[in-house]
């Protein structure tokens, strides 16, 4: 079988019972569902994390080392692990390269630049601008349309500083198991 471990961009304990704890608390899987041998937990659980980088034979050889895992439980955690970033890679982000990781973060940040050069979130100012208008001037299509744009405006700006927090949290976590 297959050995993954040695590719992880996470260098784990020596101890498979640590390594199966922390590669547990990595993937997102509750600790009362890892149970069974230690060795075998690690390396399906390490061909998982790389699952969506694997060619089709190793992608079969680690869906056959979950499969030989005694906890269904777990076996059924970590098949799910395996699938979701196949629909969307950053749905795991731990699914992700470190270069990976570096793109959508640099994405991330640059928008996040752009947002601050414009004056924190320019949703806020429109919010607050429209809801003044709607309170002088009276709910017109005008006022309406501005108020949706900022509020759209501000959930995007909202929705790109909590993935940056998120993807830079994996970041950190790569270098404190390094």
């Amino acid at each position: 079988m297959a050995n993954h471990f040695e590719r992880l961009s996470y260098q784990l304990p020596k101890n498979a019972a640590e390594a199966s704890a922390a590669l547990g608390a990595v993937l997102g899987v509750p600790a009362h569902k890892i149970r069974g041998d230690a060795d075998q937990i690690v390396l399906a659980m390490s061909g998982t994390i790389l699952y969506r980088h694997l060619d089709r034979h190793e992608r079969h050889t680690v869906m056959q080392q979950i499969h030989n895992l005694s906890s269904g439980p777990l076996k059924e955690a970590l098949i799910a692990k395996c699938v979701a970033p196949l629909v969307n890679p950053k749905w795991a982000e731990w699914s992700l390269t470190n270069r990976e990781l570096e793109d959508v973060l640099r994405f991330h940040n640059s928008f996040n630049r752009w947002s601050s050069v414009l004056g924190a979130n320019p949703g806020a100012y429109g919010v607050g601008g429209s809801v003044w208008s709607i309170i002088k001037q009276g709910a017109k299509t005008g006022n309406v349309a501005v108020l949706a744009a900022s509020l759209i405006l501000m959930g995007i700006h909202e929705f790109s500083h909590s993935e940056t927090q998120k993807y830079s949290a994996e970041i950190e976590r790569r270098k404190s198991f390094n």
